[in-house]
């Protein structure tokens, strides 16, 4: 367990509004590795939370290890969305993974930001670092 009764509850609750299921797709190099090891151990606690909208698979990735592993999110659209999670399951990091959860549950697009049309101009891969701390 990575939560406290209350915090499990929150997020259940949180999660029992999903409109839509999810996929989390675990991928890595380095099944054995512990950071692999603790992804997939935060990965399957919160599909245990609520396994009738949040399914788990595993791929194989051919990314540098500094990526490694990697979740990605996808939603019934097929849209996949990839984040790198670290840090402490029952702080901000977790709450965050959770909205992500959420936010790519709804089929509909979210409504798209005005820096959207820039992003599409983009002509190589880039890869954007977003840290989420109470500090």
């Amino acid at each position: 367990m990575f939560l406290d009764p209350q915090q499990e509850k929150t997020v259940m609750d949180s999660l029992s509004t999903l409109p839509n299921p999810v996929i989390l797709t675990v991928h890595s190099e380095q099944w054995e590795s512990a950071k692999t090891q603790a992804t997939l151990d935060l990965v399957n606690y919160t599909v245990s939370l609520m396994p009738q909208k949040i399914m788990r698979q595993l791929a194989t990735t051919d990314q540098a290890q500094v990526f490694d592993p990697t979740v990605t999110i996808s939603n019934g659209l097929g849209r996949t969305f990839g984040i790198q999670f670290v840090g402490a399951p029952s702080g901000m990091e977790y709450a965050a993974f959770i909205e992500s959860i959420a936010a790519f549950s709804r089929l509909s697009p979210p409504d798209h930001p005005s820096w959207e049309r820039l992003l599409h101009e983009i002509q190589r891969p880039v890869m954007a670092k977003i840290f989420v701390s109470p500090t």
